[in-house]
């Protein structure tokens, strides 16, 4: 997974991959292997380079709020994927929602006939130890659920299409 991220006046180049029970993220180009665990509420556990980390992390739209001790970062991501479903969500036809890293559906939150709005919850995706809530683009009805909780999905796969 590509993404922008901004923390203070920099932006920086970011890539993450699961490999092997770990993450593999590249920052600007310099390679980090880190191991993450998600404790309790907003809290979780990094680990790399032989130093842990415990942090908390609140989002809050496109930024996250991230703190460690008395120290705070706002850090803005953008997902250059999102701004393509984005695009997508203002053109006709049904809207394909598609996981965008591999990881495992925790909660399926629609069903086929619902009726939902733009930024209706669709599916809970557990990825790099974080819930991922994946919600809709744009309004209409649930076409199509084709994920089920537990399912283990890769990066592509087909979740839900509205109409």
């Amino acid at each position: 997974m590509k993404l922008s991220v901004k923390v203070r006046d920099h932006l920086h180049d970011v890539t993450v991959e699961r490999q092997n029970g770990h993450y593999i993220v590249e920052i600007d180009g310099k390679r980090h292997e880190v191991d993450s665990q998600k404790l309790e509420g907003n809290f979780y556990s990094f680990v790399t380079e032989n130093r842990s980390y415990e942090v908390s992390v609140e989002r809050n739209a496109d930024t996250y709020i991230v703190r460690r001790g008395a120290a705070q970062l706002d850090v803005q991501v953008s997902d250059p994927s999102r701004q393509a479903r984005d695009a997508r969500a203002t053109s006709a036809g049904p809207e394909k929602i598609v996981s965008q890293m591999p990881g495992k559906v925790v909660r399926v939150l629609v069903a086929k006939g619902d009726v939902v709005s733009p930024g209706d919850g669709l599916v809970v995706i557990e990825a790099m130890k974080m819930e991922n809530e994946i919600a809709s683009e744009k309004g209409g009805t649930v076409k199509d659920v084709v994920v089920s909780p537990g399912d283990a999905v890769e990066g592509g796969a087909l979740l839900v299409v509205v109409e």
